[in-house]
């Protein structure tokens, strides 16, 4: 059309050969191929009679420029995917419901629009964790909602109840150790694992005999129902004079704390010293293993307590009354109750509080006695010792006497001949 106006404008000039000068190259123009600066996207013009919006010449494009390849204004739904600006662009298809928005968006959960594979979405609305107030979740999932009495999502169980003593608290199964108690299966229910409080961590009260100590109530607990170990049926730890007999340490308890009635205050019974009714030679007595036979016969044979562990008072060429005897803190008693030592020092002291005097039935006795052991209970200084009392022989050996209680009860000046008889004393151990 402009063309057309020019020319009509040239032609209607005077002719003359200026007016052909311009008219020439212009029906040449027109006789030739269209005007490259007219009607062209991307020659830096906007034209909107061709339909142009923009034109950004060389930098016009579908995914990096506002100015389409199209002289268009780049917009969500044209098709083209603007970088940086858009996501994605589906043009006619571009859908909330479908894989991009209507914003040109990629659909993901939280963007508040029901997509596939959700079932619900909230957008900023959306709540994690679950409470059992319902609601969409983060994942954009539908929350469990709590006592409707069905079992959804992260819900244990739901009875539809706001009871809290029965098997379902909250929608969370009732357990041991929730703090609360769930009526006819738990005792009791504090919340914590602790063994030492009013709650075992089972959920059973404490009491004595469970096997847990009860601090602040109980001394101790074994689990058991037996006074005689280290914890009594009352859940008190056992103690010498407590009257009961806490067997393998104790060797007797009266339930008091004296010392001279048999039963001392360290629960340490008597012990029943006699001497042998019989007699020997000192070399046909077998050894320190045969003298102490000889007293164990005399004490069952007279039914001594605990004939097993008597001893005979007698030294050897490698032991003695010292280091044989075994018990240090016992009373040492005849076998009439009368007293003769209160202990081991009170015995060996070189006076005794009654002589060795009575046997094993009781009868009072006054005679010699075979002992080469000195009052302190060490040995006398000798290398014989009758053979070790194996042999019979001229050679001497230290006696003692059962009618004194000083020293020579065990140490006469006078020593024997191994060739003579002579009795035995006989301790408990």
């Amino acid at each position: 059309m402009r063309l057309a106006q020019s020319l009509s404008s040239l032609l209607s000039l005077p002719l003359r050969a200026s007016r052909l000068v311009f008219v020439l190259p212009l029906l040449l123009l027109s006789c030739s191929e269209p005007n490259p600066f007219l009607g062209a996207c991307g020659n830096s013009l906007v034209e909107p009679e061709f339909g142009e919006l923009c034109d950004d010449g060389a930098d016009n494009s579908n995914s990096v420029s506002s100015c389409t390849e199209q002289c268009q204004f780049a917009v969500c739904g044209d098709g083209f995917v603007l970088d940086g600006v858009e996501e994605c662009d589906l043009a006619g298809e571009n859908s909330n419901s479908g894989k991009c928005t209507e914003f040109c968006t990629i659909q993901r959960c939280g963007d508040g629009w029901v997509q596939e594979g959700e079932q619900c979405d909230d957008g900023e609305e959306n709540r994690w964790p679950p409470d059992g107030q319902g609601g969409c979740s983060k994942y954009c999932s539908n929350l469990s909602t709590c006592g409707n009495g069905e079992v959804e999502q992260t819900e244990a169980c739901d009875d539809g109840n706001e009871v809290e003593t029965d098997a379902c608290i909250g929608c969370v199964a009732a357990v041991c150790g929730d703090g609360i108690v769930h009526e006819g299966v738990e005792a009791c229910d504090d919340g914590d694992a602790d063994d030492s409080d009013y709650c075992l961590a089972n959920c059973d009260f404490a009491q004595c005999g469970d096997g847990v100590v009860h601090e602040g109530t109980e001394e101790c607990d074994d689990g058991n129902q037996s006074n005689s170990d280290g914890c009594l049926v009352g859940c008190q730890a056992a103690f010498c004079g407590d009257g009961v007999l806490y067997e393998g340490v104790e060797e007797c308890d009266d339930g008091n704390l004296e010392p001279d009635d048999g039963c001392n205050a360290e629960c340490i019974s008597d012990r029943e010293v006699f001497v042998t009714k019989e007699y020997w030679k000192a070399g046909k007595l077998m050894g320190l293993k045969g003298a102490d036979a000889l007293c164990q016969a005399e004490a069952e044979l007279y039914e001594v307590a605990y004939p097993e562990r008597f001893k005979a008072w007698l030294s050897d060429s490698k032991e003695s009354p010292s280091t044989r005897f075994t018990t240090r803190n016992a009373r040492y008693v005849l076998v009439n109750g009368a007293p003769i030592a209160d202990d081991w020092n009170d015995l060996t002291d070189g006076q005794l509080s009654h002589a060795i005097d009575r046997s094993a039935d009781g009868v009072i006795d006054d005679v010699i006695v075979w002992t080469a052991t000195l009052a302190s209970g060490e040995p006398v200084d000798t290398d014989d010792f009758c053979g070790d009392w194996s042999m019979s022989g001229e050679s001497f050996i230290r006696q003692g006497a059962t009618s004194v209680a000083d020293s020579e009860w065990t140490d006469l000046a006078l020593p024997g001949f191994c060739l003579d008889l002579g009795h035995l004393y006989c301790f408990r151990d």
